[in-house]
């Protein structure tokens, strides 16, 4: 399905393995990335007085 992974909703923050926080894996899939990985956006999350945050990325679409 084309698009899939750029279509599934973001996960929460906690559910990110430390690899997919780094932007090596889709947080989709859980596919290594490499070249052609696409920005999905941000996954926020607060721990007491601090914010956490991620830049996450998924599998590029296929032509």
């Amino acid at each position: 399905m084309a698009g899939a992974c750029a279509d599934a909703p973001l996960p929460d923050y906690w559910d990110l393995t430390i690899e997919q926080l780094r932007g090596l894996e889709c947080v989709a899939c859980g596919t290594r990335l490499g070249q052609g990985s696409v920005y999905r956006g941000v996954v926020t999350t607060r721990e007491g007085g601090l914010l956490l945050d991620a830049d996450v990325r998924v599998c590029p679409t296929p032509p």
